[in-house]
């Protein structure tokens, strides 16, 4: 889990969830938040949101119809990743013994493309899995099985059920799969779309420290904020339950204590 940086770096969310990931094209920005003078008010702490049509905001899509190229042109680490999946062919999506390094980029569209496109069948794994640490060596995305220290070093892909948030509002459950260094995706999603890219940590600014899956779907434009907003744990809590993130009704804060 990240830790929380300070408040305004923390709460800045919408645009680090783009910028960090490297979908912003080289003409956009991300919005100075200082300079905004909109204030949203602790309503955003417990309405709903529903995701409107998924219409890219994004650009061009890579092409529907097969798994995007793999791109790996880089200038450091932290612009690559590496994928578990097969990444062409007739077992597109399927888990993979072999790793594919890519860019962050690459490797988010590779995840929608998966959501939108999932394998059928695929064969069973009996292989040694391959490289997981994605490094930046002469100018390409590579993956090794050494880690900084030069030791054996593995990167796990984790599993999260956690609530998510759009914007500054929540928006149920989410399950994310991933990691700090490839990125955290939506593999279920009660009120948000599979396969998108989500940034996992603590959102509250009041209360409790409350980790969530912020998510921007295609389409999804915030409101902007000079003051940040006060935002509260969810009135519910996330759960799972047969495979899937599911959110309940949180249990009632305990009563007075009886002398």
């Amino acid at each position: 889990m990240v830790a929380s940086p300070s408040v305004n770096t923390m709460l800045d969310s919408r645009a680090l969830l783009l910028v960090s990931t490297g979908l912003l094209l080289a003409s956009c920005h991300a919005p100075d938040r200082q300079a905004d003078a909109h204030v949203t008010d602790s309503a955003a702490t417990t309405r709903a949101v529903t995701p409107p049509a998924l219409t890219s905001s994004r650009g061009v899509e890579p092409d529907a119809g097969v798994p995007p190229a793999v791109e790996r042109a880089c200038q450091r680490d932290d612009e690559c990743a590496v994928a578990r999946v097969e990444v062409s062919g007739g077992s597109a999506c399927c888990p993979a013994c072999g790793t594919t390094p890519g860019t962050r980029r690459w490797h988010a569209d590779l995840q929608r493309y998966c959501a939108a496109h999932p394998p059928s069948t695929c064969p069973p794994l009996a292989c040694p899995e391959g490289p997981t640490r994605a490094v930046c060596r002469d100018g390409l995305c590579q993956a090794t099985a050494t880690g900084p220290d030069g030791q054996p070093t593995r990167i796990p892909v984790e599993q999260q059920c956690l609530p998510a948030m759009v914007c500054d509002a929540w928006a149920g459950c989410a399950l994310v799969n991933g990691n700090t260094q490839d990125g955290w995706f939506i593999a279920e999603g009660e009120q948000v779309p599979r396969g998108e890219i989500a940034m996992v940590k603590n959102v509250c600014t009041v209360g409790n420290r409350c980790d969530a899956a912020i998510v921007l779907p295609p389409g999804v434009v915030c409101a902007p904020w000079s003051v940040p907003p006060r935002i509260e744990a969810p009135r519910y809590t996330c759960a799972l339950e047969g495979g899937k993130c599911l959110s309940r009704p949180a249990p009632p804060p305990p009563g007075p204590r009886v002398p």
